[in-house]
């Protein structure tokens, strides 16, 4: 038995329908903080990784620019708070 295009298409709907409304707000609040702490998260740590690596090469190279570094060692780290700001703003429906 072959299934139209059009009886697929509306059987889509209906389980993503289906899917939509068993997800209560509740959970869509705690899925939606999650993934806004747990990606800016994993981006602030990637970033700093790779500029951790070049910095320290920079170190290496000219000593002169140890205070410079700093501010730009920690700048990924922003990433992580402001996802950390959202999710808190996200749980508590500010």
């Amino acid at each position: 038995m072959k299934i139209s295009c059009v009886q697929n298409y509306e059987v889509k709907n209906m389980v993503a329908a289906e899917v939509a409304s068993g997800i209560t707000t509740g959970a869509g609040i705690a899925l939606g903080a999650g993934l806004a702490m747990g990606l800016s998260a994993l981006a602030g740590g990637l970033s700093q990784g790779s500029f951790g690596a070049a910095l320290m090469g920079a170190i290496a190279e000219r000593p002169d620019l140890k205070d410079n570094v700093l501010i730009w060692l920690v700048l990924p780290e922003i990433f992580a708070v402001l996802g950390f700001v959202i999710a808190i703003m996200m749980v508590l429906k500010l």
